[in-house]
Parts: structure tokens; sequence; C-alpha cells
């Protein structure tokens, strides 16, 4: 009698296979944040930049950046210390007006102390490298005390250059599920880039 394989056979034979040739990915270090001594607030970039001047600007310092098209956002993934962070550019008008760098956001239970703790010190170490100390710190909080759906979220460090101030948030927010339809509770890290 021959031998029949079923389908989930075949899937668990084919993941095997997969997984013992897969290669992680080793995505390119993002260039590190703007000196204060060279032009602009971030990668070059002026407050009052058109979309245009955004795109070639990043790409020119070695970000990938593209038009988001339902907000009509400039954004760019970034790639410190093996963390995925993305950057987006907003505009007022056609003109540029800040910058938000957003660690990954996630629901799981293990998620706020797994992945966003380690992307706020990664983040906050190498604003630090670059900046100074902050004018103002708060030390890492527990989950619960990150104010759920509060857009400013909360801020744990504040720097106040002379050309830009800088911001560094946790966030909380409620969102549907799209697959399961239940409300899950995400947090994430944010660094706002905001020229004086």
């Amino acid at each position: 009698m021959p031998f029949k394989f079923s389908a989930s056979l075949l899937l668990v034979w084919a993941v095997l296979i997969c997984s013992a040739y897969a290669v992680p990915n080793q995505f390119p270090e993002s260039p590190n944040f703007t000196n204060l001594t060279e032009p602009g607030f971030f990668a070059g970039l002026v407050v009052g930049d058109s979309r245009e001047i955004v795109l070639q600007k990043l790409q020119d310092k070695g970000f990938l950046g593209y038009t988001e098209l339902q907000s009509n956002l400039i954004k760019s993934p970034v790639r410190w210390d093996g963390h995925a962070y993305e950057l987006t550019c907003k505009f007022e008008g056609d003109g540029l007006s800040l910058c938000l760098i957003q660690g990954e956001a996630g629901w799981q239970d293990f998620f706020y102390d797994d992945i966003v703790q380690p992307q706020w010190i990664s983040l906050r170490k190498r604003v630090i490298e670059v900046y100074g100390l902050p004018a103002q710190t708060v030390a890492f909080p527990p989950f619960y005390k990150v104010p759920l759906n509060d857009e400013g979220g909360l801020v744990t460090d504040r720097w106040e250059l002379e050309d830009r101030i800088l911001i560094l948030c946790l966030h909380a927010y409620s969102k549907q599920d799209c697959c399961t339809r239940q409300v899950l509770d995400f947090s994430c890290c944010t660094l706002l880039i905001q020229p004086k």
C-alpha cells in the first residue's frame, strides 16, 4: 500500500526545509541623528521643505523615503540597534513641519516589556549620545501607568535644544483586531522631533 501525504504533513515538511535555509533579516543600520552643527533638524530636513525635497534629502542621507498614498505623509523605515522603527514626516500644506519616529506596535502580553522597552532604551540612548542628557526624564514605567488612548502618551524624556525639541513618549491605545474583532490594547514608543 503506497504512503499518502496529507496536506498538513506536507506543510510541516515545507516549513522544516525552509527554516533550515532561512537567514534572519540583516537590514543595514540607518544613519544617526543630525548633529547640532549640521544643517536641518533630522537628516538635513528643514521646516518648510516640500515633499519632493524631503524625499530627495532622505535618499541623499541613506533613508528609503516613500509617500503614503492615503495620508500624503512621507514615511521611511529606520533600523537602529537591530530594532525596526518608522519615520513619519508631517506637513502643513506642502511644507514640512515635524518628524516622528515610532517603534513597533503590538498587543501581546509580553510585547510591552520585551519589545517596547528595548526600543525605548535604544532610542533614549541614541538621543543622549548625540544631544546629551534630557532636561526632563522619567524611568520606564509599568504598562498600567501609561494612559490608555491618550494621543500625547506618557512623556518620559524631553530635550530642549536651541533649534529643536525632542520628546520621547510611551503610548497605549485600544484598537479592534481586523481578524478576531476583539478590542486589544496596543503599545509602542515614539520620538517627536519638533523644530522651533
